[in-house]
Order: structure tokens, then C-alpha cells, then sequence
């Protein structure tokens, strides 16, 4: 399966371009505003660079830092629209710059996520799910399908592991 790319990136490198971008744009606004509110595109964008890097380092957990992309993404794009819901008229117009362009870059990010999701997504809906990974024994099963899941007799060793006293 080939990866989704939108512009020549992928998306490790499509969310470390925005975290980057966000980090510039609240730093910009904080030198100029001296305000530490117009740090918040900052805070974002490094938990996005965050994710990118750990994606990159550790491939094997490329899902999980993705989902903490997304979740930056998310509420960085709620942030933008409820402040501009809420309060239309800015004290100043310099903060309404800098919200949109927050809103406008993680509404992006959070647009081609989806798109990325999407394009994972199996066609039908008996389609096998496996999260990128060809080879993967926990890989989503067909709706009917019960050999990934323990059973009873399975789960009951499982306890037993669990409550067992460790070695000294």
C-alpha cells in the first residue's frame, strides 16, 4: 500500500511543516504584542514538530503520534473558530491576524488528516483494516471474524499472569 502524500509530503512531514509555521507565527506575534497569549500557534505547533519527530523515530508508533497531531490540530482550529464565535470585535487587529492565520494553518493540517485517514480507509465494509502495518497480529478483523480476540479460556491466563506475585 502506497503512503498519502499531499504536495510531495507525507504526513510526518506535512505536520512538522505546520507545527514549524505555527511556532514562527505565535514567536512573530509575541515579539511584536509582547503579549504571552499570542504564544498559543506556538504551543501547538511544538506538540505537532513533537509528533512529527516521534514518528520519525520511532515508525512503529507512527498512529499514536499521528492521533497527537491531529488532536493539536483539532484544537487549535476550535480554539480559532470559538474565539472568533464568541468575541468578533478583537481589542486590536493584530490578535484577529494572528487567530485566523492559527485557524487557517491547523484547519489545513486537519483537513489533509482526514484525507490521509480516508485514504487508509478500506473501501468496503468488509475491507481488513490494518493500520499500516501488512503484517500486523492485532490488525482490525473482518466484522465476523473472532481470531484476534481472546477467548474465554485465553483470558483467564491472562489474569493468572497478572495476579501472580513476581520473582524476587
Amino acid at each position: 500500500m502506497t503512503r498519502f502524500t499531499f504536495m510531495g509530503l507525507n504526513m510526518p512531514q506535512m505536520t512538522a511543516a505546520i507545527g514549524y509555521l505555527l511556532i514562527a507565527l505565535g514567536s512573530v506575534f509575541w515579539i511584536f504584542t509582547g503579549y504571552m497569549t499570542a504564544l498559543f500557534p506556538a504551543l501547538f505547533g511544538g506538540l505537532m514538530v513533537f509528533s512529527a519527530l516521534g514518528s520519525r523515530m520511532k515508525p512503529e508508533k507512527n498512529a499514536m503520534f499521528m492521533h497527537i497531531a491531529v488532536l493539536a490540530s483539532l484544537s487549535a482550529t476550535a480554539l480559532g473558530v470559538a474565539t472568533v464565535a464568541i468575541n468578533p470585535q478583537w481589542s486590536t487587529s493584530t490578535a484577529a491576524v494572528e487567530q485566523l492565520l492559527m485557524t487557517v494553518l491547523s484547519g489545513a493540517h486537519l483537513g489533509v488528516s482526514v484525507a490521509s485517514f480516508t485514504y487508509g480507509a478500506p473501501i468496503d465494509a468488509e475491507a481488513d483494516r490494518r493500520c499500516g502495518h501488512e503484517d500486523s497480529q492485532w490488525a482490525i478483523p473482518y466484522s465476523n471474524n473472532t481470531v484476534n480476540y481472546p477467548s474465554a479460556n485465553e483470558s483467564s491466563m491472562a489474569a493468572t499472569i497478572l495476579l501472580t506475585s513476581p520473582r524476587k
